[in-house]
């Protein structure tokens, strides 16, 4: 299995869809808003996907509060992601 996240595609400013050995991964930030409403702060979360970014399952698989997008790819190079 590659440990280096690849990222295949680009949505928005705020997702991407990477390859990670045979899985795909959708990489979301989530921000609060004005209401600051759920989340409460800056989050970015990673679901398994399929190549066009569809969720095939809201299990997080990495991620988390405070975490950017560079900061989860870098969390999945490092540690993989978690499964089951």
């Amino acid at each position: 299995m590659s440990n280096v996240p690849e990222i295949i595609k680009k949505i928005g400013n705020d997702k991407v869809v990477v390859k990670y050995g045979e899985d795909y991964i959708l990489i979301s930030t989530a921000y609060p808003n004005a209401d600051h409403i759920i989340p409460e702060v800056m989050e970015t979360l990673a679901f398994i996907c399929d190549e066009d970014g569809t969720v095939l399952s809201w299990l997080e698989v990495a991620g988390g509060p405070y975490m950017t997008i560079a900061d989860v790819l870098s969390e999945i190079s490092r540690f993989g992601i978690r499964k089951g």
